[in-house]
């Protein structure tokens, strides 16, 4: 009987020994002509497939100069980190075996994005338009999403169908809100008008329907989906501002103008002649109601609303309206025009 040809395990522990240390001859010459620092340099830091190369260089000079556990993990961290690759951004994994990077806001391919930015795009005509937003919030996708109004910086969506009625409360007072929250607040109160100063009293006085508004700015910030589209998404609130929506209507031509004014309560349009404004199923709603996230100058226990009936107030405590949150883009965002909608999904 002949016998069976093959490999003893002694060569091939052999030619193991001898690939490894090919393999660090290389390693360590690369490392020392700047090849890593050169090959760093180049990587596109939004191109998850390049960071992971270079982790992986990073990973087996370390290693090859004897680097093991903790040691290995601080030393590929600092590299990586000063080549831009940080854990605020990138979730990064370190063994004996290996290393892993991912992007946090990526939701499985390269984060990166192209096309033309949905506000050049779009104009007043496309004000009502559908556009291909989604989030998910407590366990629920909203998809249904209109554009409201934009300009030169943002492009404002609107829920197109309610996420539920509601009556507000008085448990989010306006010094309860961060300074973030503000700023994002201030966003939302768009056009050349003059802006009622948010606050909790005025002589002694608790102003309860600020503190309503309150709770649309700081309770539907979560739709926001910075997970998914990342910085260009600026935030969200529970509805439109008073300012928002009239250069909604206003941009439209709609007759006659909103004109807004201001006291020491809120806000007011046109003398309270709301009833000349006509449903046009947008900004006055068909049959429905929703609030507006800006306090009413009637009392001051109410806050502006829009329905079929026009633009006026209710009171936060009694009235159980629709919430319609708002969601505010940079107009740079990148979008494919499509019919009717407009598609800004990641680019994968």
């Amino acid at each position: 009987m002949k016998k069976k040809q093959g490999i003893s395990l002694i060569v091939l522990v052999i030619t193991i020994i001898v690939m490894i240390i090919l393999a660090a001859s290389v390693v360590i010459t690369l490392s020392n002509n700047g090849v890593i620092d050169r090959a760093s340099h180049a990587v596109d830091l939004t191109n998850e497939s390049q960071v992971q190369d270079l982790a992986a260089l990073i990973w087996a000079d370390a290693y090859m100069n004897d680097k093991r556990g903790t040691e290995l993990e601080t030393e590929v961290t600092t590299k990586l980190s000063e080549q831009g690759v940080t854990s605020d951004k990138w979730e990064i994994i370190i063994t004996d075996t290996g290393v892993t990077v991912e992007n946090k806001n990526n939701d499985g391919g390269d984060n990166t994005q192209s096309g033309t930015g949905l506000g050049s795009l779009i104009s007043k005509d496309n004000y009502g338009d559908k556009v291909d937003y989604t989030v998910t919030v407590d366990g629920v996708v909203y998809d249904d999403w209109q554009i409201y109004y934009h300009n030169a910086d943002y492009v404002y969506l609107i829920a197109e169908n309610s996420i539920g009625d509601t009556t507000l409360d008085k448990g989010t007072t306006v010094a309860s809100l961060t300074s973030d929250e503000v700023a994002l607040y201030e966003k939302f109160r768009v056009g050349d008008v003059t802006k009622y100063t948010l606050v909790d009293t005025v002589s002694e006085s608790t102003l309860y329907n600020s503190q309503a508004v309150a709770q649309l700015i700081k309770d539907y910030a979560k739709f926001a989906n910075t997970k998914t589209y990342g910085t260009n998404i600026v935030g969200a609130i529970g509805g439109p501002t008073i300012e928002l929506l009239a250069a909604g209507w206003n941009a439209k031509g709609y007759v006659p103008t909103i004109t807004i004014t201001t006291d020491t309560y809120g806000y007011k349009i046109n003398s309270n002649s709301e009833a000349e404004l006509t449903s046009d199923g947008l900004y006055i709603p068909l049959n429905s109601s929703y609030w507006l996230a800006s306090p009413s100058a009637e009392f001051d226990s109410t806050v502006m609303i829009t329905s079929c009936d026009g633009v006026y107030y209710d009171d936060y405590s009694r009235a159980i309206l629709e919430v319609r949150p708002v969601v505010c883009l940079k107009s740079s965002i990148p979008a494919i025009a499509g019919t009717g909608e407009y598609d800004f999904s990641l680019v994968k």
